[in-house]
Order: C-alpha cells, then structure tokens, then sequence
C-alpha cells in the first residue's frame, strides 16, 4: 500500500525536497454530497449531487404555482439546527473526519494549531443597507448604524469566545489559545488564512496546523437575506446561485515534520497569493480580472510559465452573471500571459452549491483526492477564488513526486491506484 512516504526506491525524490516545504498530510469533509471526504469527492468526481427542497417558496410567473427553492443540505446533521450550532454541527463532522484521516494522536496535538474561517457579515451588512438604512433619511441611520455595528461586534466576540473550543472539546483536542486563530469573510479570504498558517509553519512557531472553513448558505437566516438580494437561482431568475452547505479542514505540516512523526503525505501545497479588488459585488464598479489574474500569476514564477502553465483548474465559478463576467476576463488576461494551456476546470458549486467561507478548504480536498486517485491528470492544480466581497486569491497544489506504481515506475496520469 502506497503510504505517500518514500520508500528507499524513491526517497532520494522525497529528500530533494527542502524540509520546509509545506506538505498536506490530512483532509477532512462533510457535505450534502457525502459524510467524508472520500464519499463527498467521489460523488464529485460521479457527478452525483443531493439536491432538497427548501423552506423559501417561489410563485412561477408562467405557472403561478408555488414553487420551494433547491440547495443542497447537510440534512442528516443539520436539520433543526440554526446559525451557531448548524456551523458546530457540521464542523464536528468534518474535523472528526481529518483527525481519522490524519491519525493524528498526542504528543503531536500539543505542537498543533488551527486556523478556523467562518462566514464573515458582509451579506448581513449589504442586506441591511439596502432593505433598512437606503429607505431612510441621513440623519435617523447614524444611531442604527452605531447599533447594527455593536451588534455585530457582541456576536463576533461571542462566536470567538464559544467556537473553537466547543469544537475542540467535542473531539478531545486540547490545543493552546495562541493556536486557534480565526478569520471570517467569503471564499477568497481563504488565501488569507493559508497564508498565515503557512507562515506560522515555516516560522517553526507551529510544527502542523488544521485549516478549514464551515459556511451553510441553506441557513435560514442566511438563505433570506440571498434571495431577497436576487442572488439565488429561481423560476423566474435563470442566472444565479444554489445554497449549499460544507465544512473542510486539511492538514498542513512541514515536510520534515511530517517525516518525523511518520505522516501519510497526500500532496504539497505551492505558492498562495491574495489581494483585493476595487469594487464588490454590489459596488457597481467593473470587475476586469486584474485583481485575480494578479493572484495568479503570483503563484506561478515567471521563469516556469512556459513550462508549467495551467493545466487544471478549481475555480468556484457559481452561477452568478457578474462573477463568470470577472472570470472571462481574467481568462483573456491568462491567455494573453501565455499561463493557459488547457480549458479543464473543476467548479466547486457544480457539485456542492454555494458553500462560501468553506470553498477553499472544499477545493483542496478535491484536487488532493484527484491527486491520489489519479483522475487530476496534472502534476499541478490552480486553485483561484473569486468572492462577492473584496479579496482574490489563488494558489497552487502539487502532486508528491514520488507517487509511484507497485513496479517502482511513476504511474500514469489517469491511472487509478
């Protein structure tokens, strides 16, 4: 059995590696599609969906009938659980997964962190302004401001009292506070918390860490506030997204590490990029594809352009009219660079629906488990992210080099193992 270490055929190709290199060693999953990783990419990969009806009603124009929205839900954790306790629920399952996965067992907990995403307010904020504050005058919304606002930040801390903790009790971990960081915002801020998960492991501050995020775009509350801003999906409405919900973590180790302890590696993790736009969804500014073409190619060095390019992409592309407009444009731009090299992409709301904050988390267990059942058909992966909000971000996965057949050959592309 392949256990992604090298063996002594092929740790002369493992030991090239520089020890700091940052290794995927765990993944863990749960989604509408599956209750693991494995189930929720193989599903994927079938193109299996799980689709419900949903509690919203819409009237067809043509039919006049009453019509539920679709989404995908998690409803065999999630049903009767709302905001705090639907995201526990459905982050319990997921790290329960990694930690089975990963086995990843003391004393190495103790020298383990975890980097948590959750959905950030700006839907709430946008749904505020448009459906309360625009319909007043400019003098009554300064004191509903300052209220929204403090009650925003009493829920924030609230969150960041009670989350992770509640979370890690419920699967025996005991992990040191300065470990648990967390961030909030759309899918592009996942760059973000790669970004500082990786630094904290070639800092040595962290021998691993667990990163990951848990959206649920089928929440009620969440749900409304969507559909009342025109961006889900309905009979009248033929552009536009489907709710789903999912939580995602993997685990990250330096590869000495991970070499140390015996880990099971999965794949590497590349270059990660973000910055922002200069508009959002709603801020009726243009989006060109500069911001993410620029998080692109960050990720690939020019000197490799030519040689490595694109050969398949995870993009999280999601239905939504002016998030394709952004992406064709950065298609031009990618082309023009001379980085694309081939039209495959893989699109996590094809599969999932909108799931948000844990799109990222989402995107690498999906290119990893393409990686170890050989259907990726590419040494590389290019993840890109695009978000309602301000951030883009990218970055890349790659194969381990010393994935190799029984005969010692390296296996071809396509190949199950």
């Amino acid at each position: 059995m392949n256990t992604g270490i090298p063996n002594s055929s092929t740790r002369s190709q493992g030991s090239a590696l520089p020890g700091n290199t940052i290794a995927i060693t765990g993944l863990g999953m749960v989604s509408a599609s599956g209750s693991d990783v494995s189930s929720s990419c193989a599903s994927a990969r079938a193109g299996l969906t799980r689709w419900r009806e949903l509690d919203i009603q819409v009237t067809d124009e043509d039919t006049l009938e009453a019509i539920p929205l679709k989404g995908q839900e998690v409803y065999w954790l999630t049903l009767g659980f709302e905001g705090f306790a639907r995201l526990l629920r459905l982050g319990d399952a997921a790290l329960r997964d990694l930690l089975e996965h990963s086995s990843l067992k003391q004393p190495t907990i103790a020298q383990t962190g975890i980097h948590l995403q959750l959905p950030g307010t700006w839907l709430e904020e946008v749904h505020f302004q448009a459906s309360l504050l625009d319909r007043l005058p400019a003098e009554e919304r300064a004191p509903i401001l300052r209220g929204f606002a403090a009650e925003r930040t009493e829920k924030r801390e609230q969150l960041t009292r009670r989350f992770l903790p509640e979370l890690l009790a419920l699967n025996q971990l005991s992990l040191a506070p300065r470990t648990q960081l967390y961030s909030f915002g759309g899918a592009a801020t996942f760059a973000q918390v790669l970004t500082r998960a990786v630094e904290a492991l070639q800092s040595r501050s962290l021998e691993r860490c667990i990163v990951g995020g848990i959206d649920s775009w089928v929440d009620m509350e969440t749900l409304t506030q969507a559909y009342e801003m025109g961006l889900l999906r309905t009979p009248n409405r033929p552009v536009g997204r489907f709710p789903g919900e999912a939580a995602a973590f993997v685990l990250l180790e330096r590869l000495d590490a991970a070499r140390a302890r015996g880990a099971r590696v999965e794949a590497l993790l590349g270059p990660v990029a973000s910055t922002v736009e200069a508009g959002h969804r709603f801020s009726g500014r243009p989006l060109t594809g500069a911001a993410l073409f620029e998080t692109i190619t960050a990720c690939v060095p020019e000197e490799a352009r030519q040689a490595t390019g694109v050969e398949l992409a995870i993009v999280n592309l999601n239905g939504d009219e002016p998030r394709a407009r952004e992406y064709g444009c950065t298609l031009v731009r990618l082309q023009e660079a001379g980085l694309l090299k081939s039209s495959r992409r893989w699109y996590v709301a094809e599969h999932f629906g909108e799931i948000g904050a844990a799109t990222g988390a989402v995107a690498i267990c999906m290119g990893v488990r393409g990686f170890v059942r050989r259907y990726a058909r590419s040494p590389t992966i290019l993840v890109s992210l695009l978000d309602d909000e301000l951030p883009r971000g990218s970055f890349l996965l790659r194969d381990i080099p010393w994935r190799q057949d029984k005969t010692g050959a390296r296996a071809p592309y396509g190949m199950h193992l």
